[in-house]
């Protein structure tokens, strides 16, 4: 038996052919002219939940880029802070030795001793260098000096870290006491650089080759914590290094596989508008037809 059809479903059949290939034409015109397949997570719920999925790891790799680049300004700043320092220590420990020549007299020891007194005060200010706004040799503190102007450490023992990967944190930056060495108010050549610094001058003006000599030997050791930290940031730089070079190549992957799932295949999008059209058109056509006949049609 023949399914019988009545003229309003067939004319609600023919609205929704024309709707459902207006659509397709729609989609098709969207996904072109926004570079987009996906502009809604109701286009496609599973693909959507890829997206997600891919673009948190990308936000994930974007804040690890930003940590690196951070470390990066920190300990080039230091390095460049510690290249400093070991010149003046270089310079410090000539006048020294120049001090030490028996046939220099009070006013040119009292010159040497004022330049290696300007030398403890340039040590000072390298030690209170900042990257973007924080003191690098203050460990964790907020104290906007790691020493004051007598030469006191203001900062704590904490150390700098910075999270470059999910299983990697690196430390950055350091603490005063451990380059510069710790005060020692009883014995100053035993004590900060600072300290050891205006004990050679002294000595220096003072005419005390002793003392000199000893001073000479301070600087050594300070210019040994010096060259340990100057390592360490070299180390670190390699992990840096390393750590950018996969962050640039998980970026790539991810973002090739977003753009996989969110854009548009041009070329594909082209083919499936022009297929869409041509059924749109077909549908028009075929419907346009079907409803100009009439009952004199079938009486003919």
């Amino acid at each position: 038996m023949g399914m019988r059809i009545t003229d309003l479903g067939l004319s609600n059949a023919r609205s929704g052919w024309i709707s459902s290939g207006r659509t397709k034409v729609a989609e098709a015109e969207q996904a072109i002219g926004s570079g987009r397949q996906i502009n809604l997570p109701s286009d496609n719920p599973s693909a959507s939940a890829r997206l997600l999925r891919h673009e948190v790891r990308l936000q994930r790799v974007t804040q690890y880029q930003r940590n690196a680049e951070n470390a990066r300004l920190w300990t080039a700043t230091a390095d460049q802070a510690l290249q400093s320092a070991s010149n003046n220590l270089g310079r410090a420990k000539t006048l020294a030795v120049q001090a030490g020549n028996d046939t220099l007299g009070p006013v040119a020891n009292k010159a040497l001793s004022a330049d290696i007194r300007a030398l403890a005060d340039g040590m000072l200010t390298i030690a209170n260098t900042k990257a973007a706004g924080r003191s690098l040799f203050a460990g964790t503190s907020d104290a906007t000096d790691a020493y004051d102007p007598s030469g006191a450490y203001l900062g704590d023992a904490g150390a700098v870290r910075r999270s470059v990967d999910t299983n990697e944190t690196i430390e950055i930056g350091g603490t005063g006491p451990d380059i510069f060495g710790a005060a020692n108010p009883g014995d100053p050549m035993n004590g900060s650089v600072f300290e050891a610094l205006h004990a050679l001058a002294d000595a220096v003006e003072a005419d005390d080759n002793a003392q000199v000599r000893l001073g000479i030997e301070a600087i050594d050791v300070a210019a040994s914590r010096v060259g340990s930290a100057q390592g360490r940031i070299g180390a670190i730089g390699q992990q840096l290094d390393a750590a950018e070079v996969r962050h640039g190549g998980e970026r790539l992957a991810v973002e090739a596989n977003v753009s996989a799932i969110r854009d548009t295949d041009i070329a594909d999008a082209i083919i499936r508008l022009r297929s869409a059209e041509a059924g749109y058109e077909a549908t028009l056509s075929a419907t346009a037809r079907g409803m100009s006949r009439s009952l004199l049609d079938f009486l003919r």
